[in-house]
């Protein structure tokens, strides 16, 4: 792993406060310099970005800076590099849907835990639907490639659903 931070002087770095209590956790984030991600840092280092064998990124950078996360995913989409993209959140499903959908149709591996798939399943009409056929729908989303795409659902204890769409094919 090849990390290039992108330093803010005028930002400090993000914080974030976890609350665990037995099984369940909250979180309370500042994402201070995160939101202030600049697409200078990125052009700078694209040659990075050119020796990946995989790009992994997530709906929070939407946050930061929705133009750099999309251009990193064409990036992988043009160059034929696997992209995993995390839904990361519910609340960017409630209210930056319009930027998470076109990240989605680049993903070859789709993450997201169990309330993260139950409210994409809201945002289809889907609500109250088993999970297990919402990741089927992740499955089939729209793709800029042919190359198949397996979404992979956490779900607590429970067992993890995994759906995997070949193109061409009905079967998920």
């Amino acid at each position: 792993m090849n990390a290039n931070m992108h330093v803010q002087e005028d930002t400090p770095t993000g914080t974030c406060a976890v609350i665990v209590v037995d099984k369940d956790r909250t979180l309370c984030a500042n994402l201070a310099a995160a939101c202030k991600y600049q697409m200078s840092h990125l052009e700078a280092n694209m040659a990075a970005l050119a020796k990946a064998k995989l790009i992994y990124t997530t709906s929070f950078f939407i946050t930061s800076n929705v133009e750099a996360l999309m251009k990193v995913a064409a990036y992988a989409t043009e160059n034929d590099i696997p992209m995993g993209f995390n839904l990361s959140a519910v609340f960017l499903l409630m209210f930056e849907l319009n930027n998470v959908l076109p990240a989605l149709e680049h993903a070859d591996y789709l993450f997201a835990n169990e309330d993260e798939a139950a409210e994409f399943g809201k945002t289809q009409g889907m609500e109250g639907a088993d999970l297990k056929d919402i990741a089927k729908v992740l499955a089939k989303w729209a793709k800029k490639t042919a190359k198949p795409r397996t979404v992979i659902v956490t779900y607590g204890a429970k067992p993890v659903i995994v759906a995997v769409n070949t193109p061409g094919s009905d079967d998920v």
